[in-house]
């Protein structure tokens, strides 16, 4: 009898693209690198990873004050432990963990979060340490909104 083959599924297709010297992962990463250029802000440098308690983290972006971490609303829930990715793993928030022992220990970071246009901003207040959270674009929930 012929054994079973059993495939995986592949968890991520991950897109690289590469603008002004700098490797984005995504088209979020690359999107926050043609803001900066546009209005005319600092463009980062990539950064370096780094060694936690919890396993190693890499930041996105690093500015000499700050980390910038680069997310959309459904990869900011699964870091933050609310939802697994695409249903193929565990629910799980040591990425969140890794991001706030850097932000503790090492140096501010701020998350930047695209939202699309039919998507709502999530209404949780995060007062987090040396953490800031700028959302870009969505909608914002109101009262009579369920």
């Amino acid at each position: 009898m012929p054994k079973k083959r059993v495939y995986r599924k592949r968890k991520t297709k991950v897109k690289f693209y590469k603008h002004l010297g700098l490797k984005c992962q995504g088209k979020k990463e690359l999107r926050f690198i043609k803001e900066c250029e546009r209005y005319k802000r600092p463009i980062p440098t990539k950064a370096k990873r780094i060694l936690t308690p919890y396993g190693y983290y890499t930041p996105d972006f690093e500015y000499p004050d700050r980390y910038i971490e680069v997310k959309c609303l459904g990869t900011f829930k699964v870091c933050l432990g609310l939802i697994a990715y695409k249903g193929l793993t565990k629910i799980s928030d040591k990425q969140f963990k890794k991001i706030k022992w850097v932000a503790k220990h090492i140096k501010p970071l701020e998350f930047v979060i695209y939202v699309g246009r039919n998507e709502y901003r999530m209404s949780e207040v995060f007062n987090l340490e040396n953490i800031t959270i700028t959302w870009k674009g969505g909608r914002i929930r109101k009262k009579n909104d369920i």
